[in-house]
């Protein structure tokens, strides 16, 4: 085939319609190389973050065996300050004295008022049921109201009150007979 024969004006046109690169390309290039700008800008950004996380972590955990040392610590100086010895020392101190035997005083209460049924216990106790209940009704009477009285109610009365008087010579012969044991 005969070779044809292009005009040096048609060469110049093929060779630059060639060489131009379209500008869709480019800015796909563009955009590409954006976005593994902002990869490696992200990467670096973690990197660093986990450095500085990493070192306060360390500090963090330097604080935590402190701490835990402190608490040993004051754990044992607890269970010193709790212990015999120390309380002694520490009683010994403020002026308290350790408590023996021969520094011991005996504070009794002053004597006060025996009730009722005390005093029959310990006063009469030779008496019979009977009679402790009768001194009992005595002792809780209350003043009587002055009523118009038959004559036989005065006799009752009158042996009512002799018998109180027997059961007091009876008492008295108690202590008297206790008294001599």
């Amino acid at each position: 085939m005969p070779k044809k024969k292009l005009s040096a004006k048609n060469k110049t046109q093929s060779t630059q319609r060639g060489d131009s690169i379209p500008w869709r390309y480019c800015i796909l290039t563009l955009c590409c190389g954006l976005i593994l700008v902002t990869g490696f800008f992200f990467a670096a950004r973690q990197h660093f973050s986990s450095i500085d996380f990493g070192i306060k972590n360390s500090k963090l955990r330097k604080q935590i065996e402190e701490l835990e040392a402190d608490k040993r610590r004051l754990i044992l100086s607890k269970e010193i300050a709790l212990s015999p010895a120390e309380i002694k020392k520490a009683a010994k101190k403020i002026g308290l004295t350790e408590m023996t035997a021969s520094n011991i005083e005996v504070y009794r209460p002053a004597p006060k008022e025996k009730s009722k049924t005390e005093k029959l216990i310990v006063e009469k106790p030779k008496l019979d049921f009977l009679e402790k209940t009768e001194l009992l009704k005595k002792e809780d009477k209350k003043p009587e109201v002055k009523i118009e009285k038959k004559p036989s109610e005065a006799k009752e009365k009158s042996e009512a009150k002799e018998k109180p008087d027997k059961t007091k010579e009876k008492v008295e012969k108690n202590k008297a007979q206790v008294a001599k044991k």
